[in-house]
């Protein structure tokens, strides 16, 4: 539903060409909510809860016939950003997979055998 000056448009179940642009503020969650449950004379109570997440969103415009020049230019804009992210991603996925490596592992037994093996070398000596 669109009030244009007093003119107001319906639609069923929306209207054609309208467009809105809002602004995403952030995403949060509500306030809690407590869910009790029982059954007299059974013993049986439970209580749970939940924080259902939400989206906050400020409406910064709504138009009634969508202009098709402004749809175009985020696009074009939107694209090399999406190919700069997947490019990003390629360089990071060998990253993880150097650090990922079994050999690091294998490296720090022994060097707990040498240094017990320093030990009892003192122990010896000692002795």
């Amino acid at each position: 539903m669109i009030d244009n000056g007093g003119k107001v448009n319906v639609g069923a179940p929306a209207i054609s060409g309208a467009k809105v642009t809002a602004k995403v503020l952030g995403h949060m969650k509500g306030d809690k909510l407590v869910v009790f449950k029982k059954k007299r004379r059974k013993g049986y109570k439970v209580k749970n809860g939940h924080r259902q997440s939400f989206s906050q969103i400020e409406i910064q415009s709504i138009i009634e016939k969508g202009d098709t020049a402004k749809k175009a230019a985020p696009k074009a804009e939107a694209k090399p950003v999406a190919k700069k992210a997947t490019a990003a991603k390629k360089d990071a996925a060998p990253k993880k997979a150097v650090a990922a490596k079994p050999k690091a592992t294998a490296k720090k037994p022994a060097a707990k055998k040498a240094t017990t093996a320093k030990k009892t070398a003192a122990k010896k000596t000692d002795k």
